[in-house]
């Protein structure tokens, strides 16, 4: 079981990964069947858009076409992108419910079995995803108006997908996280850019060797999805660790009392 000695951000990224390169066994394959639905639709709309430099020529606003036939074909393109963006959004909130669930678990120091973990994500993934739109607008519609509010929106709602994934309580996991995150928005800003910026180098590396190593905007994207998927898995874990370490802190409660709600 966790022992948690204070909010301290270098033990919980280290625990996070621990928990999700321990249970790689399972958190891989269930990765992999939450997010069938993005490669469904990938496999129906990619191999039709044809080369990488066609299927992205317009979307620099230096190189857009003139000929209305290929406008239309960048608009597809940029259609398909969206629904794929889509799917892979409502995909994304079924893997956060079972690595939460699977973590939590680890947590307490007992295996993440597949069977359980992916079940649980499936049992949580309509309050989730209703949670985590409401977080994406909030957030987003922070950052148009300004970025600090946005900034601070993300920070407030940090937690709320793990909150609605183990207690079960709607919307009501907003006011949970901000809850839980009073007093730790400093610590919070700095995890997120550590995050954000190791997310980013990676996925940048990944990119760049795929437009290097295909010209097919088909294996040019599921290439990036599996890095996606990947970074998205320990992304999740650590923020389910954050969700327990700030509830033992804020609360008193153990890991057993957390995990108590998957019994």
């Amino acid at each position: 079981m966790r022992d948690v000695n204070g909010f301290l951000l270098g033990d919980i990224v280290r625990t996070g990964f621990a928990a999700y390169f321990s249970n790689l066994a399972v958190f891989v394959p269930l990765s992999l069947v939450v997010f069938v639905p993005y490669f469904v639709a990938a496999g129906y709309f990619l191999p039709g858009l044809g080369s990488l430099e066609q299927g992205l020529v317009g979307l620099d606003p230096n190189t857009v076409p003139e000929d209305p036939a290929a406008v239309l074909e960048v608009m597809r393109v940029v259609g398909v992108m969206i629904l794929l963006a889509w799917v892979n959004l409502i995909s994304l909130f079924g893997l956060q419910a079972g690595l939460t669930y699977g973590v939590v678990r680890h947590l307490r120091g007992g295996p993440a079995g597949f069977a359980q973990t992916f079940l649980e994500s499936m049992r949580r993934l309509l309050p989730v995803a209703l949670i985590a739109i409401v977080v994406g607008i909030a957030t987003v519609v922070g950052f148009v108006l300004l970025i600090v509010p946005g900034v601070i929106i993300g920070l407030m709602l940090w937690v709320a997908v793990p909150a609605a994934a183990v207690e079960r309580n709607g919307l009501g996991a907003l006011r949970r996280s901000y809850e839980l995150t009073q007093g730790y928005k400093g610590q919070l800003l700095g995890l997120a850019l550590l995050l954000g910026v190791c997310n980013y180098v990676a996925l940048s590396l990944v990119d760049l060797g795929a437009t290097l190593l295909f010209d097919d905007i088909w294996l040019y994207l599921i290439v990036n999805q599996f890095a996606f998927i990947l970074t998205s898995g320990i992304w999740a874990s650590i923020v389910a660790v954050t969700y327990h370490d700030l509830r033992v802190i804020k609360e008193g409660v153990d890991t057993n009392a957390i995990a108590r709600v998957f019994e």
